[in-house]
């Protein structure tokens, strides 16, 4: 786990936020922390503001925040600091007036307004302005040197939800202002070494470095792929970095630093670079903001709505948060929904007690090492008002404080274990690129959200078999940590960069199990096709050739994801791939894309009528799978339709001697630390499930909150889990 100087490796950090400016009443705050400090809160969270603390260049001014952190500190309350830079001051428009964002056409981003409310100040100025940073780390040292003379502070927090939203900047982004043009010419001068190397891999012919441009109007073009990634990971990171320096270097107890992002951005790989800038990375939850996809079959009851918030809102989302922060560092919920979703009239449910129950146990069994409410109290101002608070404007409790409370107070009764525990390595990588992210990205049309829409589907499946799942990007890939695997996904991998691929090759060699979606590297990383429709060295490690490729309707003549057709008969009609050999009366639906292929080492496995649409091949010690299509399109659409990809890709896995962990009707996620484990049981149905469950060679079987365990011997016990429930068990 990170460093904790000042709380410790045995204590949870379990809080809520309470201050943010503009705030109506102080007074009020400071009334309510008694009250949280009875509810089991062990921290609060304050939202510091660059603008209002130093509204005059040189001129701090801390009280407001001093007052609520002593008073804490009498509390005996931790403190997690956010910092809002992003929020500057009015001088600092008018002293850097060429700090701005500047869009691709030359427009600036001008919003100096003093407001918190709504997104933070985000995207605020330009870290690459060298006065405006420098003014930026003068404020940041001398908040750590005044601020952190205070014990009761935990942690520091860089960025809340990083991300330059929001902008009217469309796919090319930000910014095209002369200090980053700068810094980006400086970044290709790094990563090429030369003019020449440049010019041959984006085929252009600049003759001097200054020359050098990103796009400005077409996307689809070589030198968009490395401006987003310096925008995206470089930029994003270093102005993490300056922020987590100014930290370290003037904090006097070295409190750890970390940064949280929104809703993770499925499929990019920007994510692992921004954890990397501090000592461990949070995410925010909420469960209720989004529920589903248009594509997705109709959620049809309040059943179905909570099972999404249970595998997609809190799993995939925490799952995905975990991986790209590393593994044995502290992974915080740093924005935990309290109550009702409001965006201006738009005004949500409550959460009631069982949603808190199960998005807290769901957290912890993806790994969150601490928790962190989106709010004590509902919010005040305008698009936000009478939303997100565990408690209303009035009154000092209601059920899902309640709700919270409890649960907080048990995991602190096992503080020990929940703050240090993890999920054991999962045998499953689902594989990002932020390359191909990016590709994605800067294709015509929005296919960016097919990609990330097939992988969430991907995912999905797995979820529901019982498969836990890491996610792996392409630094890790690199790095050897595929080895640690017993199955790699390649998601959607139309545009692959050879040396990457090179690397899976050696996955499967050396024992893997390689499964590629349709069309690897149809592309290469900077958009130009291959010759082969297959990634050098595709062939020889599918041991396959590319034949034909269509695309295919959608079932029952629908059109979710399918682009207009045209002319008639431009797309083939819906389409089931026969299972053959091992996978003899199975099905898999095609979607999107039919890649026909050509056996030549491989044997097939999946057939549309007679042509061959999946391979299997022995490479060395592993294997490589090729599937003609994408998996993961209908896992949530066309359920009645698609009812065999499930069995198919459980009977990929189980082919490599991947087995799922599931006990009867219950799907299980494990936790644990120091010998111990907390067994996460998740029954995905309408109906209660009883199963039997064996101990495992574990002496004792220990409920965690008020779970029903019963008949209960030296190895094994009987669990029931109410219907689209969770339930967790400790053993020791």
């Amino acid at each position: 786990m990170s460093i904790r100087p000042v709380f410790g490796d045995d204590v949870f950090p379990f809080g809520t936020h309470v201050y943010r400016e503009p705030c109506l009443d102080l007074d009020a705050v400071l009334a309510d922390l008694p009250l949280l400090k009875d509810y089991g809160f062990n921290m609060i969270k304050i939202q510091e503001h660059w603008s209002a603390d130093e509204p005059r260049e040189g001129e701090y001014d801390f009280t407001r925040i001093e007052r609520l952190i002593r008073r804490a500190g009498e509390l005996d309350l931790g403190i997690y600091l956010g910092l809002t830079m992003e929020q500057a001051p009015a001088w600092v428009w008018r002293k850097f007036p060429d700090c701005h964002f500047v869009y691709s056409d030359g427009r600036r981003h001008n919003q100096p307004a003093q407001y918190t409310i709504p997104m933070d100040g985000k995207p605020g100025p330009c870290w690459d302005h060298p006065g405006l940073r420098e003014a930026a780390a003068r404020f940041i040292a001398e908040l750590a040197r005044r601020l952190g003379q205070y014990r009761n502070i935990w942690a520091w927090n860089t960025f809340q939800e990083i991300g330059f939203w929001p902008n009217t900047a469309g796919k090319l982004g930000f910014c095209y202002c002369p200090h980053t043009l700068a810094r980006f010419r400086e970044w290709l001068q790094d990563k090429y070494g030369s003019l020449d190397a440049l010019n041959a891999t984006w085929q252009i012919n600049y003759g001097a470095w200054d020359e050098v441009e990103p796009p400005r109007r077409e996307e689809p073009l070589a030198p968009f792929i490395d401006w987003r990634y310096f925008m995206d990971d470089v930029y994003m990171a270093r102005a993490l970095g300056f922020k987590t320096r100014a930290l370290r270097e003037n904090d006097p107890y070295q409190r750890p630093v970390f940064s949280h992002a929104d809703t993770p951005r499925l499929g990019s790989g920007a994510e692992w670079a921004w954890a990397r800038a501090a000592d461990f990375f949070g995410t925010s939850n909420y469960p209720k903001w989004n529920n589903g996809h248009p594509w997705d079959d109709p959620i049809g009851s309040e059943p179905g709505a909570l099972l999404y918030e249970i595998w997609e809102e809190m799993m995939l989302c925490t799952d995905l948060a975990r991986c790209n922060n590393g593994r044995d560092r502290a992974l915080w919920g740093a924005e935990f929904q309290g109550g009702p979703i409001s965006t201006s009239l738009h005004y949500g449910r409550k959460p009631t007690p069982k949603d808190l129950r199960v998005w807290m146990l769901a957290g912890l069994a993806c790994g969150m090492t601490g928790i962190s409410f989106w709010n004590h109290r509902v919010e005040r101002f305008w698009k936000e008002a009478n939303g997100f608070g565990l408690l209303d404007p009035t009154g000092d409790s209601s059920e899902r404080m309640n709700a919270a409370s409890r649960i907080g107070k048990a995991i602190q009764r096992r503080g020990k274990f929940f703050s240090q525990a993890q999920p054991p390595r999962a045998r499953v990588a689902i594989l990002v690129n932020e390359d191909l992210y990016h590709f994605f990205q800067a294709c015509n049309g929005e296919v960016i959200h097919h990609y990330r829409y097939n992988m969430r589907g991907i995912y999905a499946r797995l979820w529901r078999l019982g498969f836990a799942v890491d996610f792996l990007d392409a630094d890790e890939v690199a790095a050897g940590d595929l080895r640690h695997y017993g199955a790699a996904i390649l998601a959607m991998p139309l545009s692959l960069d050879a040396e990457y691929f090179a690397h899976l090759i050696d996955f499967a060699r050396c024992g893997g199990l390689l499964i590629s979606e349709a069309c690897p590297g149809r592309w290469d990383k900077y958009g130009w096709c291959t010759v082969a429709q297959l990634v050098d060295g595709g062939e020889e490690l599918f041991g396959a050739k590319h034949e034909e490729l269509v695309m295919v309707k959608e079932p029952k003549d629908e059109q979710r994801w399918m682009p207009e057709q045209r002319r008639f008969g431009e797309f083939d009609a819906t389409a089931k791939l026969t299972g053959i050999g091992d996978f003899a009366n199975m099905e898999v639906l095609a979607s999107f894309y039919l890649q026909s292929l050509e056996p030549v080492a491989a044997e097939a496995i999946l057939m549309r009528s007679d042509r061959v649409t999946g391979v299997i091949n022995r490479v060395g010690a592993g294997s490589s799978v090729l599937i003609g299509t994408f998996l993961g399109f209908g896992a949530l659409a066309y359920r009645d339709v698609d009812q065999g990809t499930d069995q198919f890709l459980g009977a990929l896995l189980d082919k490599a001697g991947i087995r799922p962990d599931r006990c009867g009707g219950l799907l299980r996620r494990r936790s644990e630390y120091s010998g111990a484990e907390a067994w996460f049981f998740i029954n995905a149905g309408v109906e209660p499930v009883c199963e039997t469950i064996s101990k495992e060679g574990f002496t004792v079987a220990r409920p965690f909150l008020d779970e029903n365990i019963s008949n209960e011997d030296t190895s094994s016990f009987q669990l029931r889990v109410e219907g689209m429930d969770l339930a967790c068990v400790l053993l020791e």
